[in-house]
């Protein structure tokens, strides 16, 4: 069995296309086509259906689909580990983030980052809390940076810096002029929130109701995926909302909305920094892990 063919099947099936798939690979049309018939011969089926328009895969493709990417994956992940055993910090790191680390804190982590190890190649993906944890356990990322703890046993969590969650309202919400608001003031607010797999959502919800501000005593005008998306609901008057400090200055210095502090009601929250806790942590992970540490706010 030839790797290549494996690769190209796994191409074809992403692109559905052979000649999209040549095009990806450098290869031929014919090149790629050769590969698919050799594997179709070797397992005695046919792996895909084409169609003028496009390609997809039998059921028998589908299962070798699986295991295809499972064989490329498991000698991508021995390749690293072997090439680890060198004394430079090189090779490749995926760091997947949540919204706030991603913005505010990691852009500069990663430049530092960058000039005591260039020889990593490092790329950053951000998104919210539950799609970074599920991009970690499918080990599409080797760290995830996060700003809610994860309730898996296959998952470590270290905290790295704290984070405060402050109060935000439109400036001429009647809030705005207040030196601080209380938590019965809160209730009944019209409030917009980041999405439920948001950590920043969970975790101003936990921190309210232990405060006795019950979240389900809000009125919920709107959900977004972003902070910034947030924010921009609350400079147009749809709400009050909570959001991480660091994002709030740099809107208020804007001039586009208040920060009221909430009297009594302290909102802070760990950062995280997650990676599987059974898994080989390669040189570029634990370099990283170091970094963050030294760094931690």
């Amino acid at each position: 069995m030839n790797l290549n063919y494996l690769e190209t099947f796994i191409t074809v099936a992403n692109q559905k296309s052979f000649s999209r798939a040549a095009k990806v690979l450098n290869l031929t049309q014919p090149a790629v086509s050769k590969h698919i018939a050799l594997l179709e011969s070797f397992y005695g089926t046919r792996l895909v259906n084409r169609t003028s328009r496009r390609v997809n895969l039998t059921d028998a493709g589908n299962i070798l689909y699986g295991y295809a990417n499972e064989v490329i994956n498991t000698l991508a992940r021995a390749a690293e580990e072997i090439g680890s055993l060198a004394d430079t910090v090189r090779g490749r790191l995926v760091v997947g983030a949540s919204t706030i680390p991603g913005h505010y804190v990691l852009p500069a982590v990663m430049g530092e980052y960058r000039k005591r190890y260039p020889e990593v190649t490092i790329s950053l993906e951000i998104s919210n809390t539950g799609t970074v944890v599920n991009r970690l356990l499918g080990e599409v990322i080797h760290i995830g940076v996060i700003g809610a703890p994860v309730a898996d046993e296959r998952v470590a969590c270290d905290p790295f810096a704290v984070d405060e969650l402050v109060l935000i309202v439109p400036q001429n919400h009647p809030f705005a002029a207040m030196e601080y608001v209380t938590g019965p003031q809160l209730l009944d607010q019209k409030v917009v929130w980041r999405e439920a797999e948001s950590g920043t959502r969970r975790t101003v919800e936990q921190l309210l109701a232990a405060a006795g501000i019950p979240p389900e005593r809000f009125v919920t005008t709107g959900e977004f995926g972003s902070t910034e998306s947030v924010i921009a609901a609350v400079e147009a008057g749809l709400g009050i909302s909570f959001v991480s400090r660091w994002a709030a200055e740099k809107a208020q210095h804007g001039g586009r909305l208040a920060i009221v502090p909430i009297k009594d009601t302290p909102l802070k929250r760990n950062l995280y920094a997650v990676y599987l806790k059974d898994h080989f942590l390669l040189p570029p992970v634990r370099a990283f892990l170091n970094l963050l540490k030294e760094c931690s706010l």
